[in-house]
């Protein structure tokens, strides 16, 4: 099998034991371990979103083995959500670490703002459709980065280096490894129901400097409650925090800011498709070796 090769999608249970995990689980990076942890935050309401969508969208899908994989899809973002919601009770509660305004605009942003009805308010009805394939194109694009950040966590050998705990990092790596599994189905649904190039470019150029804007939000959000950092170092709005965010990734442990960019071009190729992105077969190899889908089997 090669990378660019399908394979069937498959949702597996997993058990995470979060007792002793702790606040900075990549122990000499501060920083890399909130830059992550900040994504089950947004990815908890995220995820939920995701699956409510395909919902909406399967009715229209008369494909059958593009309907299953949507059906496959919602299923495992189902357990990305629930195990991302596990981690904030069982882990960042527990040392005391909130979501605090950050979560509310991700509730807000997922729930009011990309819902079918904006806000509560009824589209009229020849928008209604557009609606639809406009999110689930939004949907491809930010898939693209997740799978793009899947491949990343999985070969961030440098966690190691930097005194890793096994329990976070695994949820993260099997989470990016599922990640690149499913990672072509949003965008083959965006393109079965009628999304075409000009919108999916239109579409990048929101979706990157939102995804960013999250990021760094959300990071500078639990650096404000880690008392090794000082109130500048979680300012995004100082050079201190972005320079801090660079110290990581020139460690290898967090992609740099320019990253994201290089990402969104290549999404925006003529000939673009997610099964080019990255490989299944190291996605699987991760998946078998998994602790927490080992430990739920």
């Amino acid at each position: 099998m090669s990378a660019t090769t399908r394979s069937a999608i498959v949702s597996r249970k997993v058990k995470f034991d979060w007792e002793n995990a702790p606040l900075h689980w990549l122990r000499d990076d501060p920083f890399t371990s909130h830059a992550i942890n900040e994504f089950s935050y947004l990815l908890v309401e995220g995820e939920r979103f995701f699956c409510r969508l395909f919902r909406e969208a399967l009715p229209l899908v008369n494909d059958p083995q593009l309907r299953a994989d949507v059906q496959e899809f919602i299923k495992q973002e189902a357990v990305h959500s629930r195990a991302h919601h596990d981690a904030i009770n069982g882990y960042l509660k527990r040392i005391g670490i909130s979501g605090g305004a950050f979560e509310r605009t991700n509730v807000l942003l997922f729930t009011r703002v990309l819902e079918s009805r904006p806000f509560g308010r009824q589209l009229p009805k020849r928008l209604e459709r557009q609606w639809l394939v406009t999110r689930i194109g939004m949907v491809a694009a930010i898939e693209h980065f997740t799978a793009a950040l899947g491949t990343f966590v999985i070969e961030a050998k440098s966690w190691e280096e930097s005194g890793v705990d096994p329990v976070v990092a695994d949820l993260f790596r099997w989470h990016g490894a599922e990640e690149i599994e499913h990672r072509s189905v949003a965008f083959d649904l965006y393109r079965h129901l009628g999304g075409r190039w000009p919108m999916r470019a239109l579409i990048m150029g929101l979706i990157m400097p939102l995804l960013v804007q999250r990021i760094t939000v959300g990071t500078a959000r639990l650096m404000e409650q880690d008392p090794s950092f000082v109130a500048a170092d979680a300012n995004p709005f100082s050079l201190r925090f972005w320079r801090t965010w660079q110290r990581s990734a020139d460690r290898g442990n967090v992609p740099e800011v320019s990253w994201f960019a290089r990402q969104a071009l290549r999404f925006l190729k003529p000939g673009y498709h997610p099964v080019h992105e990255a490989s299944t077969e190291q996605a699987l190899r991760y998946i078998a070796s998994s602790p927490g889908v080992l430990a739920a089997a």
